[in-house]
């Protein structure tokens, strides 16, 4: 039995000598890397975390400001890599060094200290690179590089719509430009061309020859006295209208589309209705452009959402056939619910015409009536309002005028039959006393020698 206990006793030696070992290896490596871990290129035995950092560190950085030539079209960038978004995860990599051989229990921790000195453990920095950073350079990108699209459009000449084709654009092929330079900036290349991608444009010549849109719908004239300016006005703000084009469910605003009637948008001063009274003020005019506007929508049948008659009566539409429009109050609004339409205005001369272009329905008729017309007498008495523009002592007498009511159907037939009959608007027109106007301006003093 003497040998039994021998052996015991070596064994226990040996694990003395072996937790003496550890001992002395946990104290000898106390706040530093074991041997046999690398990082990279660096051997990372006795040295702390710090120092590790310390050494890596720059060599991350040389990486992330690395510059790369970035090349699209005729523009030419230079961006580090670390600007492209490349990003490393140095401080985790040491630390999962640091926790080899020091995770787990005993035995593993000696397994893998011994496994390390035959087979040393090598790491790599792993970099990646931030979407949203390379996403932002893509956009900088090709908001510089490339043509824009251009649009077909639809014009009318001689009565006939023609299709003036469009143009595709050029700009930066976004997913291929960030898979590139996401290899770009992990790799180190130096240069980069980007590769250019063909835009097509919003209307192309075959999504409006689909639309179907070849004959008019509906039209309208009016015509207009010599006054140059008032005229200038209706021709710019018919301008506006020309091409409009009305998609299914689309609303229209007058005012939205035309702009404010200013100087600097480039009308003329023209007479206006004010206080019940024709005075100058900036586009006069303009409401013959909308109430012409108003009757072809009417005749084309479109639902009229918003829509106010005058003060007074116009000399150029009957009763109930006008829409006054203001910029910022009054406006002319409607939307189509049927197919796609284009809006077309033209001044020739003094006449103004408006029209829709579609696809007309065959045996479909519209007609537009005013009924139930009441005549409201003027007001007895008169008005007195002073008038800066007339010398003190000067009069100005504006007659009364009478008043007016009426309401506006519309008849829709549909092979000579009426399918609907609807009122789309009343009409309320004030009548007016007369308006005696007296001069406030003051002549200048005569001065003597």
């Amino acid at each position: 039995m003497r040998w039994i206990g021998g052996v015991l006793a070596v064994f226990v030696a040996l694990l003395a000598g072996a937790a003496a070992a550890y001992v002395l290896d946990e104290r000898s490596h106390a706040g530093t890397f074991y041997d046999g871990i690398w990082i990279e290129d660096l051997h990372l035995g006795g040295l702390t975390r710090e120092q590790a950092l310390e050494h890596l560190r720059a060599r991350v950085q040389a990486r992330v400001q690395r510059p790369i030539v970035i090349r699209a079209g005729d523009r030419t960038w230079r961006r580090t890599a670390g600007e492209l978004g490349l990003r490393s995860d140095l401080y985790g990599t040491v630390r999962r060094a640091f926790g080899v051989g020091r995770a787990g229990g005993l035995v593993d921790r000696l397994r893998m200290r011994w496994r390390l000195r035959s087979e040393p453990l090598r790491l790599a920095i792993p970099f990646s690179v931030d979407p949203a950073a390379l996403r932002a350079f893509v956009d900088q990108a090709a908001a510089q590089v490339g043509t824009q699209p251009q649009d077909a459009r639809l014009w009318v000449q001689d009565g006939q719509v023609r299709i003036v084709p469009g143009r595709d654009g050029t700009t930066i092929d976004h997913a291929a430009a960030a898979r590139i330079l996401a290899v770009a900036a992990r790799e180190g290349w130096e240069r980069v061309t980007l590769p250019l991608a063909a835009v097509r444009p919003r209307w192309t010549a075959e999504r409006l020859q689909a639309m179907g849109i070849r004959e008019v719908v509906a039209t309208y004239t009016t015509h207009f006295p010599d006054v140059p300016n008032r005229n200038f006005n209706i021709a710019l703000a018919a301008s506006k209208l020309r091409g409009i084009l009305l998609l299914t469910g689309e609303e229209f605003s007058f005012n939205r589309v035309v702009g404010p009637r200013t100087r600097a948008a480039g009308y003329r001063e023209a007479p206006v209705i004010l206080n019940d009274e024709f005075v100058p003020g900036d586009g006069g005019g303009v409401c013959q452009v909308s109430s012409t506007l108003f009757n072809v929508v009417l005749f084309a049948d479109l639902k009229i959402l918003a829509r106010t008659n005058h003060s007074a009566p116009v000399s150029y539409l009957p009763l109930g056939r006008d829409a006054a429009v203001s910029y910022g109050s009054l406006d002319l609004r409607f939307r189509n619910d049927g197919p796609p339409l284009l809006m077309w205005a033209e001044v020739r001369g003094r006449a103004l015409t408006i029209s829709l272009y579609g696809t007309r329905r065959s045996g479909r008729e519209v007609a537009i009536l005013v009924t139930d017309v009441q005549v409201l007498p003027a007001p007895e008495g008169e008005i007195r309002r002073p008038d800066p523009g007339l010398p003190v002592g000067a009069t100005q007498v504006l007659a009364a005028k009478r008043g007016f009511r009426a309401t506006t159907v519309r008849i829709v037939r549909e092979q000579g039959v009426v399918v609907r009959r609807e009122v789309v608007a009343h009409s309320y027109y004030k009548p007016v006393p007369k308006i005696v106007k007296f001069g406030t301006r003051k002549q200048a003093a005569l001065r003597g020698p």
